[in-house]
């Protein structure tokens, strides 16, 4: 029988095929972990498994990794694949939030030396069950601060009411209009007229100038058409004198009694606040992703919707699908908030089942030959890393060894 430096062949390719299968079962039990038999993935969120027996199987085919590369992949895949993973969620649907309407900014009407002139105005939008009765209300306010009624319309569904109160009370006053009913809307604004008041002022010290220089004249005129003319230029002034003294009164009145007009419709009884919520679907196999969704009627918009999951987490939104990763029954529980600030919930349950285990009577037959494939494959594996290196040392070292013996021995061998 043939020798190969000193050990017989059949002896070598028998510790060769030994290593190989042995090699073969050390890296099949290694990949165990690699695979995965979880259930078919929940609907609504995309969920990846990446197996070591398609890593492995690519790499035999190539020929090109070495036992310390599938080594380490089969690490990391089993790393990643036993990592938990916290409960997600994504919110698909967006939600308004309401704005109530607020107080107007406190503006003050004088400035550092006390001479500016500042008029203030606002704009409110209520409703009322009774507009009449609420207009009659501003009306009362109005009287018993010092103020004035600058006009008023009222009707069975609606009214209108123009009022003026000392700027001092201003504030004061609107927030008691504020308090007499259901405000929808609020606009306010000021105009500085310390500018156009001194303008004014200008002007009227200017035609009074020139009223009494025409009346002089007048008295020292002889001739009738001299008199005339000069009786002609002094209505003219005369009439421009009016004119700036009364937009100085309008605007003198303005700074000193703020205006607040008030529009008053009847308001419509509205429906209570309900919500129906639901989810899809609402069992399967963990991890599983569900959809819920906050129908909300009613009540006042905007409306702001508040999940719990029951597993620790919680999202806002209207329609979010949020995955579950631990088997259990969990009570997902909603609460919707309007703009009124009425508050009503909902529940539903959601089961989350187990995934399948990854050995068992019921997938034996998957397994058992999962497991004689992947038997394969570590063969194929450490075959291509041995054979190679079996034939570079043989072919190095048996005509070194045969250098190093004497002939004779040689030729007896």
């Amino acid at each position: 029988m043939s020798r190969f430096g000193g050990v017989t062949f059949k002896a070598v390719a028998v510790g060769l095929l030994a290593f190989i299968v042995i090699g073969g079962f050390a890296l099949a039990a290694l990949g165990i972990g690699g695979r995965t038999y979880a259930g078919t993935p929940a609907p609504g969120l995309a969920y990846y498994n990446v197996p070591y027996a398609a890593n492995a199987a690519e790499s035999s085919a190539n020929g090109l990794s070495s036992l310390s590369s599938v080594i380490t992949s089969v690490a990391t895949t089993t790393m990643s694949t036993t990592t938990a993973s916290a409960p997600t969620t994504i919110v698909i649907g967006s939600q308004n939030h309401a704005t109530a309407p607020g107080s107007p900014s406190r503006t003050t009407s004088a400035s550092g030396n006390g001479t500016r002139m500042v008029e203030f105005f606002t704009n409110v939008t209520m409703e009322s069950p009774s507009p009449e009765s609420l207009a009659s209300k501003v009306v009362g306010l109005a009287y018993s601060v010092g103020g004035y009624v600058a006009y008023q319309s009222t009707s069975s569904d609606s009214a209108y009411v123009i009022i003026r109160v000392p700027a001092s009370l201003y504030q004061q006053t609107l927030s008691q209009v504020q308090a007499m009913g259901n405000v929808t809307s609020l606009m306010s604004n000021s105009n500085d007229v310390t500018v156009q008041y001194t303008n004014l002022n200008a002007t009227l010290v200017s035609l009074e100038a020139e009223q009494q220089a025409l009346l002089r004249l007048i008295n020292a005129t002889t001739k009738v058409n001299d008199t005339l003319a000069i009786e002609a230029t002094l209505q003219s002034v005369d009439a421009q004198l009016n004119f700036v003294q009364s937009e100085m009164l309008q605007t003198q009145r303005l700074v000193a009694y703020s205006t607040i007009t008030v529009s008053i419709s009847k308001s419509v009884h509205a429906r209570p606040l309900t919500m129906t919520l639901s989810a899809t679907p609402k069992s399967g196999v963990s991890p599983l992703g569900v959809t819920f969704n906050a129908v909300v009627s009613g009540g006042k918009p905007s409306y702001v919707v508040n999940y719990n999951f029951g597993d620790g987490s919680s999202q806002q939104g209207q329609i979010v699908i949020h995955q579950f990763y631990e088997a259990g029954d969990y009570n997902v529980t909603a609460s919707v908030t309007d703009s009124a600030g009425s508050v009503t919930m909902a529940s539903t349950i959601v089961h989350v089942l187990p995934a399948p285990s990854t050995f068992g009577f019921g997938n034996f037959p998957t397994t058992l030959a999962d497991l004689f494939v992947r038997v394969l494959e570590g063969m194929a594996t450490v075959a291509v890393v041995v054979l190679p290196v079996a034939g570079v040392l043989a072919v190095v070292l048996v005509p070194i060894r045969r250098r190093g013996k004497p002939r004779g021995e040689l030729r007896q061998g």
